[in-house]
């Protein structure tokens, strides 16, 4: 027993840990900055007179959000894609599958700016609650649209720069956008006095930018990585044919997964608001700490997606298990520190987000969901992120689908009586399901050796 746990001892000092930490932190800050854009907009627009405009903003940030997040497969895919290409040193496969990724991000964001007149009325109809916040958002949304283009691009090059086991970049990309937002948001907002459309302009102006920045560097670390970079090889890819059904059937995976996903967090929403004002307000501050919790633990879902990706390319199992092994210890371990973290300073991080005595005591009543779900859910992140880098998307398709329609809707259904319990019951054996039916089909595909 002893020269089995001191064999065991030695293997995990042997796994990648270093490697993995640098990959994981950049992604781990570039996630905590994002936020900072729509806390700018907050603090800017809520020093206003009048608090429509905050919530003309707050309305037209989350429909552009939903809008771009349900496009966000072409962030991982492009990893997937680019990460076993890369492995396998084929630079000419990693060309073409950037042209023709490059073509579905333009493609679609041109799309989203000639059907604006359905997506944003439709939107706003359904979320705005009167005639004034409707026209503020709908301005909102109509500015912030063209930005499309430039966003999907900016995934694409933020994908290819984590194929390429680089994402100190993305972090940068990430803090110069936010920095130049924040500097916009006061130029406009608080010195123009543009109110809602000047937050919607200085986020426009910042998306090109990142874009154009990210394009630069994405180019600069393809010319070091490569042995060659030819356009011409990027536009031969929009006519590869063959290959294009690949990337398609990825993308309407992940496409799918995504949708489903986003169902969830709507449904809970709406059945919170079922369930009263207070439990509405309850729940909106406990998804912040959902938010928090997903900030802390998707940075090794990122190492492992890259690492993972590139060790498969390479043809290498021993390098991709370790990878998967350096990954999950970590992770575990951050996911640990944030549950203790969340059950000992719970008071203290309630305060942070309201000082009304009545809605602390409901966010307090619920809170022991958010201390044990760190734990519940970092297989699901981990799992995600080993699936995109191996570009097994039909499992994560499916598998969503089962925890939707099998676990998530028939416990809520089920749990009625509990109220809010059984809301976030229902999330959390969502959660649970997630992690553990992927974490059978990772077994599975081991020992089938079917990840290649």
């Amino acid at each position: 027993m002893q020269i089995s746990a001191k064999g065991l001892r030695n293997s995990f000092f042997l796994l990648p840990h270093r490697q993995a930490w640098q990959l994981a932190w950049p992604m781990t800050l570039s996630n905590i900055s994002n936020p900072l854009m729509g806390m700018a907009d907050t603090a800017m627009l809520g020093h206003l007179p009048d608090g429509i405009y905050l919530g003309a903003v707050a309305i037209g940030a989350n429909i552009m959000a939903l809008l771009f997040w349900m496009l966000a497969f072409l962030r991982m895919g492009t990893t997937s894609f680019v990460g076993r290409h890369y492995g396998s040193g084929d630079d000419d496969a990693l060309l073409k599958h950037l042209g023709r990724s490059i073509g579905v991000a333009l493609t679609m964001g041109l799309s989203l700016i000639a059907l604006q007149w359905v997506l944003i009325n439709l939107a706003v109809l359904l979320i705005a609650p009167n005639a004034e916040l409707s026209q503020l958002a709908h301005q909102y949304c109509t500015i912030r649209i063209y930005g499309a283009p430039a966003v999907l691009l900016t995934y694409i090059a933020i994908g290819t720069l984590i194929g390429l086991q680089n994402t100190r970049l993305p972090l940068l990309i990430a803090v110069a956008s936010n920095a130049l937002n924040i500097g916009l948001d006061y130029l406009f907002i608080v010195r123009f006095n543009w109110l809602s459309a000047g937050a919607a302009y200085a986020t426009l102006i910042a998306e090109y930018s990142a874009c154009a920045l990210a394009i630069y560097l994405c180019i600069r670390l393809l010319r070091r990585k490569l042995q060659q970079l030819s356009w011409q090889q990027l536009t031969n890819g929009l006519v590869d044919w063959p290959q294009w059904r690949k990337l398609l059937s990825l993308n309407s995976d992940l496409f799918i997964r995504t949708g489903a996903l986003l169902f969830v967090f709507n449904f809970f929403t709406a059945q919170s608001g079922r369930l009263g004002e207070e439990v509405l307000a309850a729940n909106a501050i406990l998804m912040q700490f959902v938010l928090f919790i997903a900030f802390g633990l998707d940075g090794y879902a990122h190492a492992v997606e890259a690492m993972g990706a590139r060790s498969l390319g390479q043809g290498n199992m021993a390098a991709f298990l370790r990878a998967c092994g350096a990954a999950c210890s970590a992770a575990l371990a951050v996911a640990l520190t944030l549950t203790l973290v969340l059950a000992f300073g719970q008071s203290s991080f309630i305060s942070i987000f309201t000082d009304n005595t009545d809605l602390r005591l409901g966010v307090a009543e619920y809170f022991g969901w958010i201390i044990m779900l760190p734990l519940v859910s970092v297989w699901t992140y981990l799992l995600d992120g080993i699936f995109i880098g191996a570009g097994q998307t039909r499992l994560m398709r499916n598998w969503m689908l089962f925890s939707v329609l099998c676990c998530f809707l028939p416990l809520w259904w089920l749990t009625d009586d509990w109220q809010n319990h059984g809301l976030w019951a229902s999330f959390t054996l969502f959660n649970l399901v997630r992690g553990a039916s992927l974490a059978r089909a990772f077994y599975t595909l081991t020992k089938q050796r079917y990840w290649f």
